[in-house]
């Protein structure tokens, strides 16, 4: 996330929770510092059994007591997410840093919004890195790249609203067609499978 979208959220008057990941390395490790040394002001532990495995989530929320780096506007807690546990009988342990412009004090609330941050990775973009490779693909341009991951949500929400399932298989469907594609455009509302 670059920092002017910090800033710009912030001047609009909205708020954050945003996933700070290493590549962003001076951030993560102020934060990682921070959590190391300090306690958290609030934190909450969940369990869930299911889909073949059992997990446990923590997240710790901290005050913003880090040298945050130059240009990192707005943040107010940082959070600490520890996903652990058994996915087919193996064993996974998971850590996720997160910055807030919120100053909330209570970790259940921050764990709300992280279980909703999830929700947008699993239903958009963990469809789009697994089936149309974005994450692998080589163009190194901003503009094009922006253009062709707009051109990939567009005909992810078309398949959807046309009521095809599943999702891997309508972009098998609609591989290399773009009149049929196209043609999603202009369905009607009782055209929409249900």
């Amino acid at each position: 996330m670059p920092k002017k979208t910090l800033a710009a959220i912030r001047k609009a008057g909205c708020h954050f929770l945003i996933q700070v990941k290493a590549n962003a390395k001076r951030l993560y490790l102020e934060m990682k510092l921070c959590m190391e040394l300090n306690q958290p002001i609030s934190w909450v532990e969940t369990t869930e059994k299911g889909h073949g495995r059992c997990e446990t989530r923590k997240i710790e929320l901290y005050l913003n007591k880090a040298a945050i780096p130059k240009g990192w506007t707005g943040i107010e807690r940082l959070v600490k997410v520890t996903r652990s546990g058994l996915r087919k009988g193996k064993p996974f342990n998971f850590i996720s840093l997160y910055i807030l412009s919120k100053p909330i004090d209570e970790a259940q609330v921050v764990a709300q919004g992280v279980r909703l941050h999830w929700g947008i990775e699993n239903l958009l973009h963990w469809i789009k890195d697994v089936n149309l490779k974005e994450d692998d693909m080589t163009i190194k341009e901003t503009k094009p790249a922006t253009a062709v991951a707009c051109l990939n949500t567009l005909a992810l929400n078309l398949i959807r609203l046309a009521g095809y399932k599943p999702i891997k298989d309508s972009f098998a469907l609609f591989s290399n067609k773009v009149n049929e594609l196209l043609r999603l455009f202009v369905l009607k509302r009782n055209d929409f499978r249900t």
